[in-house]
């Protein structure tokens, strides 16, 4: 439909081109968006009301002007004339973020920069958009000071626990156990105050839970698998499982010598997963003796994924699958 064409409202007909117009007009004038634009020289040719008043500048004041002329910094001023060019050169747009101060004090504008073309296609114009973010910013910036010092305190807490099981453990061998499943523990929660207690990625937790195990090459730990991101209530968890496996086969296990190594794996199909442990390359392996904290602790994955985990001491080396439904443990 062409924009002169016309349709009947009742006993009005409006005319759809000058409809369009006056709807733009009407949302120009009531948005506190900032809205403008360029000619090729760098000079604005328009500015809605809401940039007028935040330059607190008349129409006439403003019309024609560049930005340095209107008051922008030397180096603002610069910065936008290179983002004019670059639109006008590549007729692609350009977004970008910076501090102003205008009639509202110092803010923080998210703005961007869209080419304008006329009808043989060229750039005519640049368009541009800017919309205050400081109130934004600010709440992240204060969401990154509260996670930094609950970052902190828990650190310090664990450090004081730390401390205090030194002094109560009455053997070496009890107290190296114990500070090693604080260390899991910590490398969970510190993965979830960098994400703010959302979801941390698979692939992230598994190489920082057993990045002391690892070899500069990378190769006697080999970790495969898709970007999951792992709901907040089950890192911790998976954590501890993953380091009790590491720590066994440490002692034990494949990584107990220079020949072994592991394959840690996990897949999805429909909305199941399914994760690996393999051992290979180190000692036989005997079934152990008793169940031991760690072989618990491991089983009782199946509980908090409400899947199954099962544990399987191979001549060859230790296997170890951990089944869940995807919904169960990942965030999406």
């Amino acid at each position: 439909m062409a924009d002169d064409d016309a349709v009947d409202q009742g006993n009005t007909i409006v005319t759809l081109g000058r409809l369009r117009y006056r709807m733009l007009e009407a949302i120009i004038a009531a948005t506190p968006d900032l809205i403008y634009a360029f000619d090729l020289n760098h000079r604005f040719i328009f500015a809605n009301d809401a940039l007028l008043a935040m330059w607190g500048k008349t129409w006439n004041e403003a019309v024609g002007r560049t930005c340095l002329e209107l008051g922008y910094e030397p180096w603002h001023a610069a910065m936008h004339d290179g983002e004019i060019d670059e639109v006008v050169a590549t007729g692609r747009p350009i977004r970008g973020e910076v501090p102003f101060l205008g009639t509202n004090g110092r803010r923080i504008y998210d703005y961007i920069f869209v080419p304008v073309f006329d009808d043989k296609g060229e750039v005519e114009a640049v368009a541009g958009t800017t919309r205050d973010v400081s109130d934004r910013k600010q709440v992240e910036e204060h969401r990154e000071l509260l996670t930094n010092e609950l970052q902190h305190r828990v650190k310090n807490t664990l450090s004081v626990v730390q401390a205090i099981a030194r002094q109560s453990f009455g053997s070496l061998a009890a107290y190296g156990d114990f500070s090693t499943r604080l260390k899991a523990l910590a490398t969970g929660l510190d993965i979830l105050t960098q994400r703010s207690w959302s979801a941390a990625r698979l692939h992230d937790l598994v190489e920082s839970v057993l990045a002391t195990h690892q070899t500069t090459s990378g190769d006697r730990i080999r970790i495969h698998g898709p970007d999951i991101l792992v709901r907040a209530r089950s890192v911790v968890a998976l954590s501890l499982a993953l380091s009790e496996l590491a720590t066994n086969a440490a002692k034990y296990g494949s990584l107990s010598n220079p020949s072994g190594s592991v394959d840690v794996e996990w897949a999805t199909a429909g909305d199941r997963f399914q994760l690996v442990w393999r051992e290979t390359g180190g000692p036989l392996v005997l079934p152990p003796s008793r169940t031991g904290f760690g072989s618990l602790l491991i089983r009782s994955l199946a509980t908090e994924f409400n899947g199954c985990v099962e544990l399987d001491h191979r001549p060859e080396g230790v296997v170890c699958v951990i089944e869940s439904s995807l919904k169960t443990i990942s965030e999406g």
